[in-house]
């Protein structure tokens, strides 16, 4: 593993501390369905999974990483409920599960349009 590739790594696991954080800091708003709210939790795991995806070296270690960052979000909501003010919710897991899909699914998007730039540069010299 490269210093660059390290670095990468730490930078995706900072993310996911701040989340975790986040996501876990005592709260005296009162619980209700707001569709901002579940706005931010897709953008956030969205963003998670689009940092994390290029640690993956093939389809099926993106696949893990997708799993992985799904399993951690069900955790934190799990979590919430022993943090006052907060309580777990369905709803932000299905927006974090969402939100890691969509930056899966957009991941590969750019990884097979950068793969193809690749090809057409290649052979074009």
């Amino acid at each position: 593993m490269t210093t660059k590739d390290r670095l990468h790594c730490i930078l995706v696991f900072i993310y996911g501390a701040c989340i975790a954080a986040l996501s876990l800091l005592p709260s005296d708003e009162a619980i209700s369905f707001n569709i901002w709210d579940k706005a931010q939790h897709f953008a956030a795991y969205a963003v998670f999974m689009i940092m994390a995806f290029p640690i993956g070296k093939s389809r099926n270690a993106h696949l893990r990483t997708a799993l992985g960052i799904i399993c951690f979000s069900i955790f934190i909501e799990y979590a919430q409920q022993f943090s006052p003010g907060r309580d777990t919710s369905i709803g932000d897991a299905i927006a974090n599960s969402l939100g890691v899909i969509c930056g899966y699914l957009f991941s590969r998007w750019l990884a097979k349009i950068y793969r193809s730039r690749g090809k057409k540069t290649a052979t074009s010299n």
